[in-house]
């Protein structure tokens, strides 16, 4: 899971960094940012792809996977609360309603300190599957949200603006796993 924050990483910083020809107002860029993983943009979703694909999860778990940041991007909600303008550097705070996927990871984490051998194989042996399986069925259950508050950093280049990489802790924050 924690392989799969750290490309997500990736994919925020080559797909939702990227600028719209109309950004020409620091809360415009803030907006393309966030609206591109609500509309699923292709590069997101393709990058998203890429990532899962290359995790140790099996087929049916990936597509879980994916399905959940994919519903995260339909249901977060965010309210730009401040923007600092200081020549070509801007600093907008934003306020981000997320699902509460951390919730079902601290329980899953949980569950396996307390019951490790629910998690075991036929064998008897640990199965990163059957308590991988556990963490994403739970995940599929939270209705819950979250907020927190971001700071991103935006840079104006040839008129425009754009969102600078987001820190890991942001990176957690946008997909409920802070």
């Amino acid at each position: 899971m924690k392989k799969i924050l750290l490309v997500l990483c990736a994919v925020l910083l080559f797909t939702g960094c990227s600028c719209s020809m109309n950004d020409s107002k620091p809360e415009d860029a803030v907006e393309t940012f966030f609206e591109k993983y609500r509309a699923k943009d292709d590069d997101v979703i393709t990058q998203l792809i890429d990532t899962i694909k290359n995790e140790d999860l099996n087929d049916d778990s990936k597509e879980k996977y994916q399905d959940l940041m994919e519903k995260q991007y339909d249901s977060f909600a965010y309210v730009i609360k401040d923007i600092k303008e200081e020549n070509d550097e801007a600093t907008a705070t934003v306020e981000l309603t997320v699902l509460d996927y951390r919730s079902a990871i601290l329980k899953a984490e949980e569950e396996l300190k307390s019951n490790p051998e629910k998690f075991n194989n036929d064998e008897g042996n640990f199965s990163d599957e059957k308590y991988m399986d556990y963490k994403i069925k739970l995940m599929q259950e939270v209705k819950d949200t979250t907020t927190h508050t971001i700071e991103l950093s935006l840079t104006k280049e040839n008129g425009m603006w754009k969102v600078n990489q987001l820190s890991s802790d942001d990176i957690s924050k946008l997909h409920g796993l802070y």
